[in-house]
Order: C-alpha cells, then structure tokens, then sequence
C-alpha cells in the first residue's frame, strides 16, 4: 500500500516572522504568498496540498498538465503559520486524517519544518491516530533554525576551512548587532572593498544593504531600515562585476549519504531581485559546476553529521574562478519545484533531452485573468506531455495583483531563453 502524501505549502512563514517587523508586512508579503502554487509539483503527482488559500485556477491546470488526484484544502483562519491555522481547523484536520485512509499514515512534505509543524504531527497522532512520516524534517529544529542563518551559513563553512579555495564563503564578520555595524562597514571600505549588509535571519532579499567605497550614509541607512535591531548582523563584500549566480540543491537523508538533486542559474533584475531560475544539462559544462557542487557536498557531510535530514539549497556568486556562498536555505528552496516539473512532466531524466525553469513577470498591463494570459502567449503555451518546447502559466493565484509565473522547457538552454523573451513581449513587456 503506498502511503498518501501531504504537502503542506508553507512558504512565507519564516518569513512573515522576519518581515512583521516593517510597518508595510502585509504589501511586503502580497507577492509571496502565490509561492504555496509550487507544491502542485512536489513529490507523487497524487496529493493533498493545503495552503494559504486555493489555487487558482486549479482545474485548469490539472487538466492542462494531466494531473489527476490533487486535493487542495485551505484553513479558515490566517495567522502567518498554515501549521497553526490548519491545526485550529477541525474540518480541515479531519480532512487530513481521513486522507491518510486505512493505514492511517501520512508522508508529511513542509517547505520548511517549524516548530508548529511538530505540533500538528503530534496532534494528528494523539487525536487522530494518523502516522506523519517526516522524510524532509530535521527532528532538532534548533539545528535547523540555525543553518538557515546567516552566520550559521559562515561558521558551517568557516569551520570545514571553506574560507578560502575555489568555494568559498566572502570575507566578512559578524556584528552582534546593528551598533557594531557601521565600524565594520567603514574597515571594508577604507580597503576600497564593497560591502553588503544582512540581517541574520533575513530572506527574499529583505532589508539588504549595499555600500561602497565613498557612501558616507551608513548609520542613518541602518537607523531607517525596521529590519536591524539586537539580532546578530553579517557584513560581508559585496561580489559585483562578471558574474553569475549559481545555486545547488541537496537532498540529505536519514540513513543514506546526501546526493546532489541538480544545481540552477538564477535569473536576477539588478543586484538582490530574483526572477527565475533554470536547470540543464548544459550548466554541468560552466567552470564553477564542480567547485560549487563538491564544496556544496562537503557542507551537507557535515550537516549529515550533527543531526540535519532534508533538503538544502546554497545560493553562490561565482567570479574569476571562484564560487562565493552567500546563503543557506535549510528548506525546500524556489527552484525545487523546477526540477519536480521536469521530473514529473518530462521524466526522471529530463536533463539529457531538456532544458527547465521558471520566470516571474510582474506588473502586467490591465491586470489579466488567465483567459487574457492564455490569449496572449497564444501557441507558446503547450504541455510537455504533448510538445518539446512551451510555455505553461503557473503561480496563477497572484494574477489578480498583475504578477505572474510561468514554467519553461525547451530542447537547450539558449531555447529555453529564447522563449522567456517571447513570452515577455508577448505580454506587453518589452523585450
């Protein structure tokens, strides 16, 4: 009997807890929320998803895609933790159990294992008498609150001697907090050396701060941004120039050694706001692909050895040979589901015949429905059950704000760009 899945899409409550400190959280959060439609493509293609509220057009597609046995619930209440609302919803928690059918199992699939998340397997068990198996859970959730900081990040590293070599960590230091800032920012300048400044539990690019040599705004930048308080700071140089922006996913299990699940480009507009992601095969020919993928290894030995289980992704900077770590995601990560797109709609070897990813377009003209976006995109939309190249709308939950995502596959990557190009102009974009 194979054990029924849940995915429970909990994307933005990590970081809601860090956001909630801004005046403007709710119109900070808006745009993430529509992340919870990436779980349509984890794990088996049969499932229950609960998220934030349903996806949108859904049905489309589930029928577009030939997804049969997707079941999507949501809470009755929002509180910034779907573990917390779900528990708080009776119907919704006897949905769940009755899900988890005649074995009275459960394979349980977070974005991010919290603290709630213990709850609510603890109350499926004691109340429910439902089994939740935890594939991608670290059991010391202190362990991974701590690698998903930023420190964390750099004393894994720092202590595995990654401070210098082909994967690297930046130079850079830890302030206890934002009154130690400014002397350190001003010791990386006086070396001519950009510096950028991150709140240790800082995510989405949230609260970051560039400075270079010259800026002489440091403490009243720091003194506006609601995101630098007693909390641990990390400052950092600041890579810029001939770049790219490598990341690397990791799958570490329980009882088996951790195995690299692929490794993407991501797509940025300007220096801290990600647009997508790709994979293909052509990435494994780009001359950071070994130092990011066997420094990214040893990371996840270690992290193997004290305890952590699931998936982790590092986010790189690569420059002149070499590969700068900047972050650690201890978590599903925004590209997982890429590589699940592939896997389920192209199959589990898609990377010797396809290149895959994802790309956001905000800001469209008129605010379309999905019936204008389908318009639009015209013969560039096509299922990869039926086509080798196209476009498919995804994240569609977020239309209504004039922002969407779409899936990208194509025979190459320069194929696979291609199309993100078309795409854009043909909603009304530019080029």
């Amino acid at each position: 009997m194979t054990t029924p899945t849940l995915c429970v899409c909990n994307a933005v409550d990590t970081l809601r807890d860090f956001a909630v400190r801004a005046d403007d959280v709710d119109a900070l959060l808006s745009e993430c929320y529509a992340q919870q439609d990436q779980a349509l493509f984890w794990g088996p293609v049969n499932k229950m998803l609960i998220t934030y509220e349903p996806i949108s057009h859904l049905d489309w597609q589930q029928k577009f895609l030939e997804l049969d046995g997707v079941l999507n619930l949501s809470p009755a209440g929002r509180t910034g933790s779907l573990f917390a609302d779900t528990l708080a919803d009776p119907a919704l928690m006897a949905a769940v159990a009755a899900h988890a059918g005649p074995g009275r199992r459960l394979r349980l699939i977070p974005h991010t294992t919290t603290t709630d998340l213990w709850r609510f397997a603890d109350a499926l068990r004691t109340e429910y008498g439902v089994v939740a198996e935890l594939p991608e859970s670290t059991p010391q959730q202190s362990l991974r609150d701590l690698f998903d900081t930023k420190t964390g990040l750099r004393d894994l590293a720092t202590g595995l001697g990654m401070t210098d070599g082909p994967c690297r960590i930046p130079p850079g230091t830890h302030c206890a907090g934002r009154q130690e800032v400014p002397a350190a920012v001003r010791a990386m300048l006086a070396t001519g050396t950009p510096c950028i400044v991150k709140a240790d539990r800082g995510e989405a690019s949230l609260g970051l701060l560039i400075f270079r040599p010259g800026d002489d705004d440091i403490a009243e930048r720091l003194a506006a941004s609601a995101f630098y308080g007693e909390d641990p700071v990390v400052v950092e140089e600041f890579i810029d120039g001939d770049i790219t922006f490598p990341s690397v996913e990791y799958l570490i299990p329980e009882k088996a050694p951790p195995h690299l699940c692929y490794t993407t480009d991501m797509l940025f507009e300007g220096a801290t706001h990600l647009r997508g992601n790709v994979t293909a095969r052509e990435l494994r020919d780009a001359w950071w692909y070994r130092p990011l993928t066997e420094g990214g290894l040893r990371l996840a030995g270690e992290m193997q050895r004290r305890g952590y289980r699931g998936r982790f992704g590092i986010d790189a900077i690569a420059r002149d040979g070499v590969v700068h770590m900047h972050d650690l995601n201890a978590r599903r990560t925004g590209s997982s589901h890429v590589h699940e797109f592939g896997e389920q709609l192209i199959g589990p070897h898609y990377l010797d015949t396809h290149a895959v990813g994802n790309y956001d377009f905000y800001d469209l003209p008129d605010r379309p429905d999905l019936p204008d976006v389908l318009r639009l995109l015209g013969p560039l939309v096509a299922s990869p059950r039926h086509a080798e190249r196209g476009v498919v709308p995804t994240e569609l939950t977020d239309l209504r704000n004039g922002r969407l995502s779409c899936m990208f596959y194509a025979p190459s990557l320069a194929g696979l760009h291609e199309l993100i190009v078309s795409a854009r102009t043909a909603l009304g974009l530019g080029t």
